[in-house]
């Protein structure tokens, strides 16, 4: 099994969760980095190479109305079928409301009630495929695949500021303490003319300052209420899910696998390594988690691992498991695939992700190379919650010590992994002690944290999104256009509010 280390990639003296495995308990055997790459990501951000574009045009918005027979009560909550009928990613609940996506093929958010379902507002988009979004201080920010940063009025849907950033976008943006991070290709350079804006579908031309750094995507940190770029730094490839704001930093693991570390202030190069990774980081008192692809033979196999503050080295924190969900050859057979290529036309893509997408990194790295389906990718990624790690990996949850990487358990999900693609199991969301997990065929399954299934909610429609939970409110969004609310009745079951569990994404859950 292999073992690497992630060296200085991350940050010493974080205030987070207190592991719980005994003080005797053996370590993991640890051995060298894969590739340290921290010089190289300074050195792109230098006078050497040309700077990120600094100048967007604006996108727009305008209110819209939805068949009030969309919206259907259930005995357990409602249900919105939504026009698009196409994949709608993680609901956000905010402030006593949720809001979604009108999915992938729309150009359509919406806001509703959380608790009844009525529409409080809706609006309609100059370009499509909404991501999930964040909301803090009163306003609401999602990207559109096609290609632009919004930031709306929470209360009212009203258009603040946006930014068209480039096409596609792919990852959904973060907030923390007044500054949205987001990424956006710029094909190693941005801007095309004066104006800095990029051409859609065409790689963007080098800007002044330099040549064009080795680099597809840009990292932006823009002002709330304003939007405002603070900073910008170059990236390998795009955002694998989300950025990751922890303590004084922003993380992010890029589809090329490389694992990053900014000062969230100034964009500050901390650290940046080359491991593989093939989820979103989760940090934890000073401990970095992700999962990690650890080929042998031939065959892709993937593992939990963990970089530690005091010295950087990593070391595995789960063994190694099959993932025939990462290797892009089963991947190509599968019926995610087709699903993906319709997606992927329906908005343009009929020939493939456009260059400056940089799908070929995705590709190798997790099998996926559609925009539809590099938007959706949310991976094995880590939930800690009070010492221990669970995540879905392919066709099963998986819980294990986090200090020691012993597998304390695994629950097989239903279905035919190699012939549906992707995974069976979205990443586990923490809410009143137990894992909310929503699956391809359909369920919604409430586990405990011995891996005991003691609820399951049939909905009939499949999803591939972590659910939102709040109020012993579950809102799901479904591969089919629905946005799914089940009120439990349980009020334990609250505190996961978007993907991730908040604006930060932190994924890290109470504690029971």
């Amino acid at each position: 099994m292999a073992r690497t280390t992630l060296a200085g990639a991350v940050v010493v003296g974080l205030v987070g969760v207190v592991l719980g495995a005994p003080e005797a308990a053996p370590m993991p055997r640890v051995v060298p980095v894969d590739e340290d790459i921290t010089a190289e990501a300074r050195e792109w951000n230098t006078a050497r190479y040309a700077a990120p574009p600094t100048k967007f045009r604006a996108g727009h918005v305008t209110p819209r109305k939805l068949d009030a027979k969309a919206v259907s009560k259930t005995a357990l909550g409602f249900t919105v079928q939504l026009p698009s009928g196409a994949p709608v990613p993680t609901p956000t609940v905010y402030d006593g409301k949720v809001y979604v996506s009108g999915g992938f093929h729309s150009k359509e958010f919406y806001c509703f009630n959380a608790a009844t379902g009525d529409l409080v507002w809706a609006i309609d988009l100059d370009d499509d495929g909404p991501s999930a979004a964040v909301c803090d201080g009163g306003v609401c920010v999602f990207n559109t695949e096609s290609c632009t940063v919004f930031a709306v009025d929470s209360a009212t849907g009203k258009h603040l500021w946006s930014h068209w950033l480039g096409d596609p976008l792919t990852s959904t943006p973060t907030i923390a303490e007044g500054v949205v991070f987001t990424s956006y290709p710029a094909a190693g350079g941005g801007g095309n003319g004066d104006n800095g804006q990029q051409a859609p579908n065409n790689p963007a031309k080098p800007a002044a300052g330099g040549k064009a750094p080795p680099c597809s995507h840009v990292l932006c940190a823009l002002e709330l209420r304003t939007g405002k770029i603070l900073w910008q730094r170059w990236l390998d490839s795009d955002v694998m899910s989300a950025p990751v704001v922890a303590g004084d930093e922003v993380y992010c693991t890029s589809f090329g696998g490389v694992v990053y570390r900014f000062a969230w202030k100034d964009g500050a190069v901390r650290s940046a390594v080359r491991t593989r990774a093939t989820s979103a980081p989760v940090v934890v008192g000073g401990e970095v988690y992700f999962s990690r692809r650890t080929d042998k033979g031939g065959r892709a196999a993937e593992e939990c691992a963990v970089a530690l503050a005091a010295d950087g080295r990593q070391r595995a924190a789960g063994k190694a498991v099959p993932a025939e969900y990462l290797d892009a050859k089963v991947q190509a057979l599968a019926g995610l695939k087709d699903l993906a290529q319709k997606l992927d036309a329906g908005n343009g893509f009929a020939g493939g992700a456009p260059v400056q997408a940089n799908a070929e990194a995705a590709k190798w790295n997790v099998g996926q190379d559609n925009v539809s389906t590099m938007q959706a990718f949310q991976g094995s990624r880590v939930l800690h919650v009070g010492g221990r790690n669970f995540n879905t990996m392919g066709d099963r949850v998986v819980c294990n010590d986090a200090r020691t990487g012993e597998e304390l358990w695994t629950h097989k999900l239903d279905g035919d992994l190699k012939k549906a693609g992707g995974f069976l199991g979205a990443p586990p969301a923490a809410a009143g002690g137990h894992l909310i997990l929503t699956t391809l065929k359909g369920d919604v399954l409430r586990m405990d944290q011995s891996g005991k299934v003691v609820k399951t909610w049939e909905t009939k429609s499949p999803s591939r999104f972590q659910p939102a939970v709040e109020g012993g409110r579950i809102y799901v969004g479904t591969q089919d256009g629905k946005l799914i609310c089940i009120d439990t009745g349980d009020k334990a079951l609250t505190g996961w509010t978007c993907w991730g569990g908040n604006p930060q994404h932190t994924g890290v859950g109470a504690a029971k």
